[in-house]
């Protein structure tokens, strides 16, 4: 290749990287270029605009407006073809056909990629699938717009995206394009639309005739919509009339009927286009707002979809609907709430038919009920409207009637999204609604499930009444409106997840569905646990502005981390606080530590409290799991080559590189990698030159190197000083030789005990109601039976003694009068034979002495 070839193949890659950095509009401002075309240019799977492209990269002025020409270049459209090609260009002329299309695999990584914290956190291949999708996008918005007429109208790709952070550093929820007459953006708020999201779940593309309001916070917003939304309305044919029937018998049967947007693939709520008309131009549709006529292609039919073609023939369909819809001119929504467009059924009304229908439904297997999930979508609009939850932007409602089975205690709630998302922790405002239907609880309460899942039962119990009781100090003066602190509600049931709520609730007003209150007094108790729920969790009021002229985008709800103390760290650990201290200093200080002992001495308990308190927080967003075993490889730790579906390969990064680029981007909090079975893998092959950074001493910048498959243009790699490694090790495995000198040198080593003869065991094991004789059977006898194994020190000694983890039941359920004998049997008695499989005598012989009934 010449240099002045090199030097235009440099020239295009700097333009590139500057398109992509600024975005398609800020790069053709900033060169002064319109976005009229006409050849399509892709690089690497993305497309750009060619005029401003070629010209920047070649260095070479064209015509401000205007498409780029084949007569000028010498040689005509032939010539073009060839500059552009050699310049790593796959060239497309505008009346050659383009086929787009979305990869069911592409979707199904958007879909892991939910899990992941930020955007930073992607691995490659994940990544690699937002470019994809955001770029087919991209495409797909555009030849909407070229169909519609680009002169009219506007195209849009997801709000606040860009390739190399997300969304404000988060993970966009979905990726989206929406195209809008450019005379509708501001009367109308962008609306009609034609739009394509794509989810975890599939494609879905089709005609917005509003945005529904319920996928925005702001109440402002939502009020301009709703006020916005019957002038829109009024613009449809009506039901029955000519343009209505000759439209749906252009739409075929492939669409459905929507009050909105994102509900699952399949979902019709009305029969026809006349029924859905009717309805949204009635009042109680015309209040709700929304409305879409959408398709939704998923699996099998989207890698067979040309998507270019779908959505062509969706614009030239939707023409004559989104065409005809026009503001008037100079006419501005009203801006501030409309008290008559929200004005519904009363609350007493709703609670009431929601109690008669939900009663019929349960009767039958759970599924979803149109008539009933439609009346709690108008419950949950109703609330959204109330001025005590419109003026908290931050506080998003949801409810459910049961996952599989039908809920035993229906319940709404109100989250503050900056505290939780979900009602499995965190502090929340919840309407719970007894099993018999008859009574409402309003309350405030703590969401327990992830906390019974870290601690058991009964210690999230416990920990739960010591939080209460604190939050309950704050908040007294509620007492003074009608409401009562703590937990003394009764949902006619006793199931153990209604036990729960019991136990989570803070403060509670109960109503009686029969003679429940006036929507005025309703509200007065909701604005008052909304405001002790702001005072907890130390909330200002405030709103933020949101996008309106394209589909909505919400970013990302924030992770819930709540503050995780020594205190909380001590719930379910038998050592000694001082011992817990100890351990924690020691890791602070080495970055490194292995906790080592026998089998069942609770290591993988152990080390997720001892995380958690070291960062101070119950963030299982920041530890990343792991578990080494003989085949685990540098590759899959590190960085290696994997090979593609096209029969390739390509260099994917591992665990351990994801999870250090994202504490580097995250300074000012710790992360933590647990690795299991740390002593079964090759440290040295699987660390590699990571052995040396991974020291406490060479935590920054200055020791950063290159890895081993590390490209030209890769930055050098080092290990940050907020990344704290716990290893996992079995002294009883007799498979494994001694452990690695570079490994001892790295970790400091911190052994666990059986905890047998611990107090605090005793107290915990007392809790879940297991009788004194058995526990004096329990401790007596493993006692024992570890001094003798510890003493055998030909075979065995002190790294083989088995652990009380065995005899922790998980919840009060799990314990019953022949538990000891089970665990004995299926538990203990393998072991012992194991560890003395050349002395079987020996083996039967403690098997009867820890079966031996008490004299």
């Amino acid at each position: 290749m010449s240099l002045s070839a090199l030097t235009e193949r440099s020239a295009v890659l700097s333009a590139i990287a500057e398109y992509d950095e600024l975005g398609r509009e800020a790069f053709l401002a900033r060169y002064g270029y319109g976005p009229t075309r006409t050849y399509y240019l892709e690089h690497e799977g993305r497309e750009y605009d060619s005029k401003a492209i070629v010209g920047v990269a070649v260095g070479k002025q064209f015509p401000t407006e205007g498409p780029l020409r084949s007569d000028q270049f010498s040689g005509g459209d032939a010539t073009v073809r060839t500059k552009l090609e050699s310049l790593g260009f796959k060239v497309r002329g505008p009346s050659e056909p383009q086929r787009i299309q979305i990869q069911s695999g592409d979707v199904e990584l958007l879909r892991l990629s939910r899990d992941r914290a930020r955007y930073a956190d992607l691995s490659s291949e994940e990544r690699a699938a937002y470019e994809r999708v955001h770029a087919a996008l991209g495409r797909l918005g555009r030849a909407v717009q070229e169909e519609l007429g680009s002169a009219d109208y506007d195209v849009r790709l997801t709000s606040g995206f860009h390739l190399k952070s997300g969304v404000r550093g988060a993970i966009p929820k979905d990726l989206w394009f929406g195209v809008y007459r450019r005379e509708n953006a501001a009367e109308f708020l962008g609306n009609p639309q034609l739009f394509a999201i794509v989810s975890g779940k599939g494609v879905e593309l089709g005609f917005y005739v509003s945005t529904h309001p319920s996928d925005f916070s702001d109440a402002k917003l939502k009020a301009r919509l709703r006020a916005a939304a019957p002038a829109i309305y009024r613009q449809l044919p009506d039901p029955g009339s000519a343009a209505a029937v000759e439209f749906e018998r252009s739409l075929g049967n492939r669409w459905d009927f929507r009050r909105k947007s994102r509900l699952e693939p399949g979902r019709r709520e009305f029969d026809d286009f006349s029924a859905w008309l009717r309805y949204f131009k009635s009042p109680a549709g015309a209040q709700e707002g929304g409305g879409g006529v959408t398709r939704w292609f998923v699996g099998e039919e989207l890698d067979a979809a040309d998507l270019s073609a779908v959505v062509r023939g969706m614009a030239h369909t939707f023409r004559p609907l989104i065409s005809s819809i026009r503001a008037e001119p100079g006419r501005q929504p009203i801006l501030e709430r409309d008290e008559s467009a929200t004005v519904g059924r009363s609350f007493a009304s709703l609670f009431g038919e929601m109690g008669q229908k939900l009663d019929v439904a349960r009767q039958q297997p759970f599924s979803q009920v149109p008539d009933l999930w439609d009346l709690m979508e108008e419950i949950q609009t109703r609330l959204d409207n109330l001025a005590s939850v419109a003026k908290r932007p931050h506080v998003t409602t949801q409810w459910s009637l049961g996952k599989g089975v039908w809920a035993a205690v229906p319940w709404i709630a109100l989250l503050n999204r900056e505290v939780t998302t979900s009602t499995q922790s965190g502090i929340y405002v919840a309407l719970l609604v007894s099993e018999d239907l008859s009574i409402i609880y309003a309350t405030l309460m703590q969401g327990m499930t992830s906390l019974a899942n870290e601690l058991g039962r009964s210690a999230a119990v416990r920990t739960l009444s010591e939080r209460s009781e604190g939050y309950q100090a704050q908040i007294g003066w509620v007492t003074e409106s009608s409401l009562k602190l703590g937990s003394d509600i009764d949902l006619k049931s006793d199931k153990w997840r209604v036990r729960q709520y019991k136990a989570g609730t803070i403060a509670n007003a109960r109503f009686d569905v029969r003679e429940f209150p006036s929507d005025e007094q309703f509200e007065q108790v909701l604005e008052v646990l909304l405001k002790a729920y702001d005072q907890i969790v130390g909330t200002q009021l405030g709103s933020a502005a949101q996008d309106l002229t394209s589909p909505p985008d919400p970013a990302p709800l924030p992770i819930e981390e709540e503050i995780y103390s020594i205190h909380d760290a001590m719930s379910g650990l038998f050592m000694s606080q001082e011992e817990v201290e100890r351990i924690l200093a020691v890791w602070r200080s080495k970055k490194n530590i292995i906790l080592q002992g026998a089998p069942g001495v609770g290591k993988s308990f152990v080390a997720k409290r001892l995380a958690f308190a070291l960062m101070g927080h119950n963030a299982p967003s920041r530890i990343e799991a792991v578990q080494f075993h003989q085949a685990y490889a540098y590759e899959d730790f590190v960085q290696g080559y994997r090979p593609t579906a096209t029969g390739g390969f390509d260099l994917r990064d591992g665990v351990f590189l994801r999870f250090c680029q994202a504490a580097i981007a995250d300074p000012s909090r710790d992360y933590v990698l647990i690795i299991d079975e740390i002593n079964r893998g090759n440290l040295s092959k699987i660390f590699g030159e990571l052995m040396l950074l991974i020291e406490q001493d060479k935590r920054d910048l200055g020791w950063a190197t290159r890895l081993t498959y590390a490209r030209s243009d890769d930055k050098k790699f080092y290990v940050p000083d907020n990344l704290f490694i716990i290893g996992m090790m079995n002294t009883a495995d007799r498979s494994l030789s001694m452990v690695d000198y570079a490994l001892r040198r790295r970790f400091a080593f911190v052994t666990l005990e059986p905890q047998f003869s611990s107090p605090r065991f005793r107290e915990h094991l007392s809790a879940m109601e297991i009788p004194e004789a058995v526990l004096d059977r329990i401790t007596s006898r493993m006692i024992e039976l570890n001094e003798a194994i510890a003493s055998d020190t030909i075979n065995l000694g002190p790294g083989f003694q088995i652990g009380h983890s065995f005899f922790v039941p998980y919840d009060e359920s799990s314990y019953s009068h022949d538990w000891y004998e089970r665990i004995i049997e299926t538990e203990i008695r393998p072991l012992l034979e194991e560890y003395w499989f050349d002395e079987p005598k020996k083996a039967a012989d403690w098997r009867e002495r820890l079966l031996k009934a008490d004299p």
